[in-house]
């Protein structure tokens, strides 16, 4: 049989166990470890600052936090001297000169290779520096598929075969549109570039990509 002692014992825990329910169904109960529900460190993107507008939940105005600003948001200006990512434009933005337009990202699908041939055109001028800016940048991200002059060769290619001969007949006429939009997305087996490759780094591979086309990389 229970002692006195512990038929208290259980009778108290119940009770405490009652206490901490709530009949409207959306309160969990008493909360014994808060900072395991509710972040101390802020949400960038969150613009709630006043709990208690929101009932029992915290969202991003931890008491902890000792938010004080003016701004409804967590995430602050960037400091002074901060570089801006590029400002990348649509194609269809008539506002913006071909150049620009050419230069930065544009709304293509990944598939349309042959839109983007006859609509884009290098912005980018061919000067001796330039084209060999391409050569520089084709070697570190193409020639170990492409090879060093375009043929497929490169070791990559060689191990899992399927890889363009940049110089063949099929691939020699394309337009730069084309080119650039391959080397930003890829095509059948080749992972794009965008991510690791600016639009303007990327226009100059095409530029050193024709000359090896024309027989003269």
């Amino acid at each position: 049989m229970l002692s006195r002692i512990h038929l208290s014992i259980i009778v108290a825990i119940f009770a405490c166990l009652l206490y901490s329910c709530e009949p409207k169904g959306n309160y969990t109960g008493t909360e014994y470890a808060p900072n395991m529900y509710h972040s101390v460190a802020y949400d960038p993107y969150s613009q709630i600052i006043d709990s208690t507008t929101y009932g029992r939940e915290y969202y991003n105005s931890n008491p902890y936090n000792q938010y004080k600003g003016k701004k409804h948001i967590n995430m602050m200006p960037p400091v002074e001297g901060t570089v801006p990512r590029q400002n990348y434009r649509s194609v269809a933005d008539s506002s913006k000169d071909a150049r620009d337009k050419a230069l930065y990202f544009y709304e293509l699908h990944v598939d349309s290779f042959a839109l983007a041939g006859r609509i884009l055109t290098n912005p980018v001028p061919a000067s001796d520096g330039v084209v060999e800016e391409g050569k520089n940048l084709y070697l570190t991200y193409c020639q170990p598929c492409h090879g060093e002059k375009g043929l497929g060769d490169g070791k990559v290619g060689a191990m899992y075969k399927g890889v363009a001969n940049l110089t063949g007949a099929a691939y020699k006429n394309l337009p730069e549109g084309h080119i650039f939009h391959v080397i930003s997305h890829g095509k059948g087996r080749m992972w794009g570039l965008k991510t690791t490759i600016t639009p303007e780094e990327r226009w100059k591979i095409v530029h050193y990509v024709k000359k090896l086309q024309k027989g003269e990389g």
